[in-house]
């Protein structure tokens, strides 16, 4: 299956450009992105004890976008949140 033909419909930037909403990108090898300023997340510090946990949640959202067959859109959800989670596992 070729992946490539999932992004046909996404905007594109090749030279760069200006970004006027919050949406998906598809970046390539090499690229550098930056955030915009002040779009950075803001960590107050705790008062910590020896039993302090801590929780972080991430709300993750996944957006299919395009004329893509259900069988496919399935079969790419799924691998989406295979990766994700494998990720996850991971680091913990």
């Amino acid at each position: 299956m070729n992946d490539d033909k999932h992004f046909e419909a996404l905007p594109a930037f090749a030279s760069g450009g200006f970004v006027k909403e919050t949406g998906l990108a598809v970046v390539h090898q090499g690229e550098y992105i930056m955030p915009a300023a002040g779009s950075e997340a803001v960590i107050e510090p705790a008062a910590m004890s020896a039993n302090t946990v801590i929780n972080y949640y991430f709300p993750v959202e996944i957006e299919l976008v395009g004329a893509i067959p259900d069988d496919e859109r399935a079969d790419l959800e799924a691998r989406i949140w295979s990766q994700l989670t494998d990720a996850l596992q991971r680091t913990a």
